[in-house]
């Protein structure tokens, strides 16, 4: 499936809506609804090549930064397990920083005792209660954050995650993985001036897959405005 997603507008959305509306066919509520959310926007998926083609170049010739990749193409990121595995900062083009929602199911039984009236009465109030379980599902949501960090060269991206990467090289490391991760961005903000957080609006998304798509299309624009 091909993608088109709109990185950047050039206009104002109510501006926008009257042509977005045209050139995908939505109508201009839902026109307007696509448009408002976070960047980069999936304006379009389709397998008609040169469909996603005009809308590509209807797009750009109204200014806005729009970009397209076949998403069954996007490289899966080389995961960062130590911080002896990054990549030299000097062959690092961009970096873009996100965060992927998390959801922790759990079920456990709970044991109560109910209430039997009919029994109570038939055995004199001997038995007034029996014990029934029951199974509870809790859902706890959590985020994490991921850096991903694209070469220059092209190629798939370098991936540090905030709990998937081993910080024990780190001098003085400190005690949770929280700090040592943000201690990293501090050190690769300093090395790599291409720097993008706009991943980090895009707060509920579960799936990594859709997390690494949205980075390669950031990656997409910051690599085309550095060649412009």
């Amino acid at each position: 499936m091909i993608l088109v997603a709109l990185c950047a507008l050039a206009t104002s959305i109510e501006d926008e809506v009257p042509c977005f509306a045209r050139d995908t066919g939505l109508a201009p509520y839902e026109a307007r609804l696509r448009l408002s959310q976070p960047s980069p926007i999936i304006a379009m998926r389709s397998p008609d090549r040169d469909v996603v083609l005009r809308l590509l170049a209807s797009l750009r010739s109204r200014g806005h930064d729009a970009v397209a990749c076949d998403d069954e193409a996007v490289p899966e990121p080389m995961a960062v397990r130590s911080l002896a595995e990054l990549p030299n900062a000097a062959n690092v083009l961009a970096v873009v920083r996100a965060v992927l929602a998390l959801r922790n199911e759990s079920t456990t039984k709970v044991t109560e005792r109910k209430l039997r009236p009919g029994m109570a009465i038939a055995t004199g109030g001997l038995v007034l209660s029996k014990k029934v379980t029951r199974e509870e599902k809790r859902v706890a949501l959590d985020r994490e954050e991921r850096l991903y960090l694209f070469p220059r060269e092209g190629g798939p991206p370098s991936i540090v995650t905030e709990r998937g990467t081993s910080y024990t090289s780190l001098p003085n490391a400190a005690p949770t993985q929280r700090e040592n991760f943000l201690r990293v961005i501090e050190d690769l903000r300093t090395k790599v001036s291409i720097w993008d957080e706009r991943l980090l609006a895009l707060r509920n998304v579960e799936d990594p897959h859709e997390i690494d798509l949205r980075a390669q299309l950031v990656a997409i624009s910051l690599a085309r405005k550095e060649r412009a």
